[in-house]
């Protein structure tokens, strides 16, 4: 009882962010304690941290009923489950999700002549400029190079608007700052083309995936953001964009500013506030009022679940950790709540299936949902 109470005291310093690395050693041992070797633990800390789920609940946010307490040593980042051999739960074929690392800074560059440039993982981003360069101002291309092709002369019709094209794969994310100082951050499996100077009376640019956009104020240039069924419009403003090719919707949320939504069949127009979100599907586009947190979670390295049905959060999971999801089954029902840091192996994030009681397996790199 005297360990549990101690326990619970360290636990109350680290939320409050005073815990010295030591303690938050001793947390990380007793959470792999009771979570890895006993049934019951999760029980005991659910009842042990019950005022930290209460905390969480008064600001809206909705943990897992069943292991509040777990949930939050995940957000923490404070620990990796080990696999469960005997359960059947860790992977096979030389391969397990403890083996599965998260994504990092992995993007391709490519060029209006169809050069492609692997950028670097040690880097965050890129800048275009009169050349293009890291974040840290080290150069990725010279000017000489960075320079655009008109039109006429550029051998890739497709890149005749958008000389240049940032491609990140599943299990990759990256920064650009493109010519006139608006800064995009790409999520995984995602592409945007993008001119390297804006010369007419207007700024467009066109992503398929999803990206955090924070656009320079121009009022005599609007920035535009064309994506599957619809085009964005603004003067400047931060939004994301989710427009992945295998969902049947298009979401942008506005963080700031005003943003106005062209839905491109039925050229219907509609205009967001700061904490609403359209919905495009088709020729319908719908408005509703979100908490932005949970769409633009991944921008600040984090997973985000607010009532997320399974489906869309094993999405996320596997462009995050360069997996295919399969389905032996109907898709399960569940839904999920609860955030952590994107940076942890999946084996920590299988962890929320493994306390639901949902079966998966890994085989290469395939995670089968039993």
């Amino acid at each position: 009882m005297q360990e549990r109470e101690e326990i619970k005291q360290l636990f109350e310093r680290y939320r409050a962010g005073r815990c010295t690395p030591e303690e938050q050693a001793r947390l990380h041992a007793w959470f792999n304690r009771y979570t890895g070797h006993e049934a019951s633990g999760l029980d005991e800390l659910k009842v042990a941290f019950e005022s930290g789920q209460t905390a969480k609940r008064s600001r809206g946010f909705r943990w897992f009923p069943y292991a509040a307490a777990a949930v939050l040593a995940l957000a923490a980042g404070l620990y990796f489950f080990q696999p469960n051999v005997e359960n059947g739960i860790s992977g096979i074929d030389n391969l397990t999700a403890a083996d599965i690392l998260p994504g990092s800074n992995r993007a391709t560059l490519t060029l209006a002549d169809g050069r492609t440039v692997d950028l670097s993982e040690a880097q965050a981003g890129i800048i275009i400029g009169d050349g293009i360069t890291y974040l840290d101002g080290s150069a990725v291309l010279s000017p000489e190079v960075g320079k655009s092709e008109s039109p006429e002369d550029s051998p890739h019709v497709g890149l005749a608007t958008y000389d240049l094209r940032l491609t990140t794969p599943k299990g990759g994310t990256y920064q650009i700052m493109l010519s006139d100082g608006t800064q995009v951050w790409l999520n995984a499996a995602s592409t945007l083309k993008y001119p390297s100077r804006f010369e007419s009376n207007e700024r467009v640019v066109e992503i398929d995936g999803e990206g955090y956009f924070a656009v320079t104020k121009d009022r005599s240039r609007p920035f535009k953001v064309v994506s599957k069924g619809q085009e964005v419009e603004v003067l400047g403003t931060e939004f994301n964009i989710s427009a992945y090719a295998d969902d049947n919707t298009v979401k942008t949320t506005l963080v700031e500013g005003a943003v106005q939504i062209v839905n491109r069949q039925s050229k219907i127009v509609n205009k967001l506030l700061p904490g609403e979100q359209s919905v495009v599907r088709g020729a319908t586009t719908d408005i509703r009022q979100v908490a932005t947190e949970p769409y633009i979670a991944w921008k600040n390295g984090d997973f985000y679940f607010d009532n997320t049905p399974l489906a869309d959060m094993m999405k996320q999971i596997g462009r995050w950790y360069d997996v295919e999801v399969v389905y032996e089954k109907a898709v399960p029902k569940e839904k999920f709540s609860g955030a952590m840091s994107r940076n942890v192996t999946l084996q920590t994030v299988l962890e929320l299936l493994r306390i639901s009681e949902i079966n998966y397996r890994i085989e290469k790199n395939k995670l089968i949902i039993e």
